[in-house]
């Protein structure tokens, strides 16, 4: 009895203490996936460390805790690290020196609060850092400044409040092009914070708690910027006709899910690059006839969920329009032949989601037959009689008046 006994014992402390396990992937065996024990767990040299030819090690997910001085030594080939969704709290000063060849770090949900200055140092080849989903709230100047070649950052998720940014923060590495600052609070941001970016092409400011526009979004070296999401925002106006003015490469804009009531027929003039535009879940009641005019390569434009009560042709002249979506508006009618005089204007519609709105059914008729004899796709999968589409009237034909 008593060898069984302490059989069960030494199975239980193996059971409690097991650290993660490993495997090797790939045609060449380089790339290292291991899966969490059975605890928490501390890195230390020797786990998956010491290969010549690992490029890849991820340990998503591993309980690690803590990471060791030299857990990543003699991995001389290594260029993709992976340290997600484990509960390190803090990073010691150098435990990330080695592996110089590292081009991808993965922080993301962690429990990270802070950096010590020089943690990057020996990182020089990084061009994709991912600190998403961390409790990160400010940054030593100078803690980038080794990530000359960095191209991508997500700082998702934190508990930064941008109005303690230094300005100076991303001096050394202007080779940023895609940056995420979604759901922190870059309200007060200064104006300046992204004045020494040369590249950037993607902008994410999603859930930031912003009012207005931000300066730091639109300044003018931000030309190069392809891609700027402002939504989930409380932003209600748009009143400066120079807003976007040196946006001129803007390709999307996203301005979704805020309180816009208004916006400056002018705005959208300078960006000539633009293709798509989402407004979708805000204020509107009325679209100025020159908003959209003459944005010459604008195909998509995301309407839905607004107040407007109607929409003309000349809204679009001038666009490369393809996609509408007017959905969920009051809208009672359209102009009679609305996509027949928009292709007038050069405009072919491919489709348009018109449905649900405050249709009266004859207006609703008409616009339904003529979508159908152009090809024109639209929300067809709203007409199954079960729900009401359109408000019956005395008249068998769309009163306008």
């Amino acid at each position: 009895m008593g060898d069984h006994w302490w059989f069960a014992v030494a199975c239980l402390c193996v059971y409690i203490s097991a650290e993660p396990t490993c495997k090797l992937y790939g045609p060449s065996k380089t790339v290292v996936i291991c899966k969490p024990g059975d605890s928490d767990y501390i890195l230390k040299r020797g786990f998956v460390s010491d290969n010549n030819k690992t490029t890849k090690i991820v340990l998503r997910a591993c309980k690690i805790t803590d990471v060791d001085y030299e857990s990543f030594e003699n991995l001389p080939s290594l260029k993709h690290l992976d340290l997600s969704q484990n509960t390190i709290r803090t990073l010691k000063l150098g435990v990330l020196d080695e592996a110089l060849k590292v081009t991808h770090l993965n922080l993301s949900y962690n429990l990270l609060t802070e950096f010590p200055l020089g943690l990057f140092d020996q990182k020089p080849n990084l061009v994709t850092l991912d600190l998403t989903g961390n409790a990160l709230h400010s940054f030593e100047l100078g803690i980038f400044d080794p990530l000359t070649r960095l191209k991508t950052l997500y700082l998702t998720s934190n508990s930064i409040s941008g109005k303690d940014l230094n300005p100076y923060i991303f001096d050394q590495s202007t080779k940023i092009a895609h940056l995420n600052f979604s759901r922190n609070d870059m309200s007060k941001t200064p104006d300046n914070l992204l004045h020494a970016l040369e590249s950037l092409e993607e902008l994410n400011l999603d859930r930031t708690f912003l009012t207005e526009v931000p300066k730091f979004a639109t300044a003018s070296n931000l030309r190069s910027l392809k891609h700027l999401i402002l939504s989930n925002n409380q932003i209600e106006r748009i009143d400066d006709p120079v807003t976007f003015v040196n946006l001129d490469n803007l390709k999307i804009l996203d301005l979704a899910q805020n309180n816009i009531e208004f916006i400056h027929e002018s705005a959208l003039k300078p960006l000539i690059h633009l293709v798509a535009i989402y407004l979708r879940k805000n204020k509107l009641t009325v679209i100025s006839e020159n908003l959209f005019q003459n944005v010459p390569k604008l195909v998509n434009i995301e309407l839905s969920h607004n107040q407007l009560t109607s929409l003309s042709v000349s809204n679009f002249k001038g666009t490369s329009l393809k996609n509408l979506n007017i959905s969920n508006n009051k809208i009672k009618f359209l102009p009679a032949n609305f996509c027949s005089k928009l292709k007038e204007t050069g405009i072919n519609l491919s489709k348009l989601l018109f449905i649900p709105n405050t249709w009266e059914c004859a207006c609703l008729n008409e616009l339904l037959n003529e979508v159908k004899i152009m090809n024109i796709q639209y929300s067809s999968h709203e007409f199954d009689g079960e729900h009401s589409v359109c408000f019956a009237t005395s008249g068998l034909t769309c009163n306008r008046s």
